[in-house]
């Protein structure tokens, strides 16, 4: 996928000095910075539509979001007032979860993932952004491993907060964030989802992203399959069942 990126437009000056008839073209070179001063942060841009990937379901939508120096890719599918965010894992992208993308478009929900950009938060907050500028009033946090780390973490930090937030395989802190709900203001609704053996992240960590006051935040399954392997074991339908009425109650709620 090749991504276009807008030209600049350059604007030449002509100054008539008096008597001289002096001409200078503008400068277009940027300020220097004096030592030991940062640059000014790159301001974010809005979405900026691009080629759809060959991943995505059909009719899907992308764009590209966030500061032109770390930007995110976020492809949307679906219409509606009821968004679903979906964070992958390490390494993945959107492509990840486009089968559930599809699934979920086609019961009616407004639907995004994306590619991780360097800043993870900054990323699930772009998403969430698209979505609600699309469309969406209310969104939940699906994510899987790293994006269960980060869609855990960071539900605190929107505004308004998500309507529900799902974390398969989560660790207590990603990249800096912490996931674990001892330490977070959220207090919608919350599911982890964890293996008993797993052997990325240990389930003591996963159940301490989960409420210790509310068993019904977490369920553990046999086995060690890790984030979205858990869709592929025989506790994949079970799991699958799950979401589908933690989501719907979420936004019912």
């Amino acid at each position: 996928m090749s991504l276009s990126l807008r030209p600049r437009s350059l604007a030449l000056c002509v100054v008539a000095l008096p008597l001289l008839m002096a001409v200078s073209a503008c400068d277009t070179a940027a300020e220097p910075v004096a030592e030991g001063t940062k640059p000014a942060a790159t301001e974010a841009a809005g979405p900026r539509a691009i080629d759809t990937p060959d991943c995505a379901p059909d009719g899907a939508r992308a764009v590209v979001a966030g500061t032109d120096d770390d930007p995110t890719i976020v492809v949307t599918l679906g219409e509606g007032a009821e968004g679903i965010v979906f964070a992958p894992q390490s390494g993945a992208d959107h492509c990840q979860w486009a089968d559930e993308l599809a699934r979920y478009a086609g019961e009616g929900y407004r639907v995004a993932s994306f590619a991780w950009s360097e800043d993870g938060a900054a990323a699930v907050e772009a998403a969430v952004d698209v979505l609600r500028g699309e469309g969406a009033e209310d969104v939940v946090l699906v994510g899987s491993s790293k994006g269960a780390g980060f869609v855990a973490g960071v539900a605190d930090d929107l505004e308004p907060a998500p309507a529900g937030v799902i974390a398969l395989s989560p660790g207590v802190e990603i990249e800096g964030v912490d996931a674990t709900s001892a330490n977070s203001a959220y207090t919608g609704p919350l599911l982890v989802i964890a293996s008993e053996t797993d052997g990325s992240i240990r389930a003591s960590e996963s159940r301490q992203v989960a409420r210790a006051d509310d068993p019904s935040t977490y369920v553990e399954l046999p086995g060690g399959a890790h984030g979205v392997a858990i869709f592929t074991t025989d506790a994949g339908p079970q799991v699958i069942d799950q979401m589908d009425a933690f989501i719907a109650a979420a936004f019912a709620s």
